[in-house]
């Protein structure tokens, strides 16, 4: 039992590092509920809620018990003895609680909304995470191509140095280009390993070493509209708008709570006091030589209100009305800002589909230069450095085709993310 329990557990290392290829639909799922921005659009959320559930709640403050005692020693008689005791409770008789939820609710609000920008940007981050690892991915197969190639044809030019087919130079420089072919695949490397943690971070991936994505080859081509259809688009669903509308709501609620907090709130008593007084004995007194004993039991009803003398809220209230006026200038800018951003996504997304276009339409041709180049050399027909150049012009024009397809899906991602809408 022992020994099948330690096997399982040393299984587990492995299990974690196993690799794991995710599609564009499961990164998205996974960075919409793990990713840095999404946690903290839960926390920012769970953060308000938490403080408008206290607001609004009456009684504001807690009742206060008075008691007090009244002894007649040692200015008085020793037998005079009087006690009280009093329950107080502060009336809130403005409205106070009620602007204390409203402030509660909108903050509330302004938290959801600052969430969803979140989470758009969260999404967009991942997008452009997801395209930027299928790139380097693709382009490491192209440069582990060409370093083959470039091995297998310095090592057929070092053979044949040596039989003396070839000059000693042919087989050096040979040698040289396979060493450049090497040093761009270490490159490639090391850009997957990037793409790798980065989305990593975003998918909350154990191990970014065995990450992978897998897409499909096929594009869509870009948004048809015309760019004042997608400004009006913009400006009806991108959540900044909305935001900025509930701070400046949630500056309104504020202010109007530091106004009314500073009116006089009276407070209001209720309580019982009781009295035993000792009346001195005179002469022929009925009470005799120890005098008449009075006792008396009162129940009081006290009101008491402050004087608001100083303005304590001035504080409160100035930076409300700073908040409301920067709110409102700031949704007037985030308006011009959802229109630049729109203008450009627009633009780059139409001018990185016709460079795609462009580049799509010379990839197959590549494939049969490569062909031409491979089977000129092996008759001899082809020079070995026209062969070597010639390979790495075809492979440098490739990771160019995957770099144009990357641009043009990264700029459909910022179109999307300056729309409103998710990737």
């Amino acid at each position: 039992m022992f020994a099948s329990l330690a096997a399982a557990l040393m299984l587990l290392p492995a299990l974690e590092a196993r690799g794991e290829t995710l599609t564009w639909d499961q990164v998205k799922a996974r960075a919409a509920a793990r990713s840095p921005a999404a946690a903290q659009a839960k926390q920012t959320v769970r953060a308000a809620r938490a403080e408008a559930s206290g607001a609004g709640r009456w009684p504001r403050t807690n009742p206060v018990l008075k008691g007090g005692a009244e002894l007649g020693a040692p200015f008085g008689h020793p037998e005079d003895v009087g006690f009280s005791l009093e329950i107080e409770q502060e009336l809130d008789v403005f409205g106070v609680a009620a602007a204390g939820a409203r402030a509660g609710r909108q903050g509330v609000a302004v938290a959801e909304g600052e969430a969803t920008v979140l989470r758009l940007d969260g999404l967009a981050e991942a997008a452009e995470a997801f395209i930027e690892l299928d790139r380097t991915q693709r382009a490491l197969d192209i440069w582990t191509d060409l370093d083959k190639t470039f091995g297998r044809i310095a090592a057929g030019a070092a053979k044949a140095a040596a039989a003396g087919e070839r000059s000693e130079l042919d087989a050096i420089l040979a040698h040289a280009d396979s060493a450049g072919a090497t040093s761009e695949l270490a490159q490639a490397r090391a850009e997957l390993a990037r793409a790798q943690a980065r989305l990593a971070v975003v998918v909350a991936a154990p191990d970014a070493a065995s990450l992978r994505v897998a897409s499909s080859d096929a594009v869509q081509p870009p948004d048809a509209r015309a760019v004042p259809v997608l400004l009006a688009a913009a400006l009806r669903r991108r959540p900044e708008t909305a935001l900025w509308r509930a701070r400046l709501g949630e500056a309104e609620a504020r202010r109007t709570l530091a106004a009314r907090s500073v009116l006089p709130q009276p407070t209001l008593g209720l309580g019982v006091q009781t009295e035993r007084e000792q009346l001195e004995a005179a002469l022929g007194s009925p009470g005799g030589p120890n005098g008449v004993s009075h006792q008396s039991t009162q129940l009081q009803i006290s009101l008491s209100v402050p004087l608001p003398f100083f303005d304590t809220g001035q504080a409160e209230r100035a930076r409300a009305l700073a908040d409301a006026s920067s709110a409102r200038e700031q949704t007037e800018i985030a308006v011009r800002e959802i229109k630049a951003a729109v203008t450009r996504a627009k633009s780059a997304a139409d001018a990185s589909w016709t460079a795609l276009t462009r580049w799509q339409a010379v990839a197959p041709r590549l494939d049969e230069a490569q062909s031409l180049l491979e089977k000129g050399y092996a008759a001899g027909q082809v020079d070995l450095f026209d062969t070597l150049a010639g390979a790495e012009r075809v492979a440098r024009a490739r990771v160019r085709i995957l770099e144009a397809r990357a641009d043009y899906l990264k700029a459909r991602a910022e179109l999307s993310r300056a729309l409103g809408e998710e990737p």
